[in-house]
């Protein structure tokens, strides 16, 4: 294994997201490409500051995926005749800033922009004009838009941390009993089932049946 750490931000995550320190500690970003890189030494440095949490970048780019941040796409249909090629998400449903891909094959929408299905012209004209909550955008755009991710929900410390070659600050380990969890639970008014999540105020969308909170 490489001697290569990402540093997460102490502001937590966006979305499913989680954010990282930038280059040169400069920002942050969901973005892993301007991520920056620490080695072993300089993550445990860090980590003994107590403040933010150092993974091994070698298991975050192993499980990255590409999603596609709604403020870099059009956000209204677009098609054209010489473009034969697009995909579609659905209108004003985000994950933080990503959109939601949908996929024919399995019937479902999914932010992994390489689970989207990719449609000709004339499909997608049929199916925005079925669906109304659908945008079609050339293939194109949005694959220029792509970034890679890694999401917080396949963070295993053990793994990633410890596993990696870092040590735990008692400071941390204090810090770790005190602090509860962040989310609240919510059931889903559809289904019924249990859900978590950030916001304490508003049902946001059910990771069992989809459903969308008004």
């Amino acid at each position: 294994m490489r001697d290569r750490f990402y540093l997460a931000s102490a502001h937590g995550n966006t979305g499913s997201n989680m954010v990282w320190h930038c280059h040169n500690k400069r920002g942050y970003h969901t973005n892993l490409v301007l991520a920056h890189t620490f080695t072993r030494k300089e993550a445990q440095e860090e980590f003994n500051q107590g403040i933010c949490q150092p993974v091994s970048a070698d298991h975050v780019d192993a499980l990255s995926i590409w999603k596609v941040d709604h403020q870099y796409i059009p956000f209204e249909t677009i098609l054209s005749d010489d473009v034969d090629a697009y995909v579609l998400f659905q209108a004003k449903r985000h994950d933080g800033n990503d959109v939601y891909w949908m996929d024919d094959e399995l019937f479902n929408s999914s932010t992994d922009f390489s689970k989207a299905s990719v449609y000709t012209r004339d499909q997608a004209e049929r199916c925005t004009r079925k669906n109304k909550s659908l945008v079609a955008i050339p293939y194109s755009d949005a694959d220029q838009a792509k970034r890679r991710v890694f999401e917080a929900r396949l963070f295993n410390p053990r793994i990633m941390v410890q596993g990696a070659g870092l040590r735990i600050p008692k400071a941390v380990k204090l810090l770790r009993r005190r602090v509860r969890s962040p989310k609240v639970r919510f059931n889903c008014p559809k289904c019924g089932k249990l859900n978590w999540q950030h916001n304490p105020y508003d049902f946001e969308v059910c990771k069992h049946c989809d459903h969308i909170g008004d």
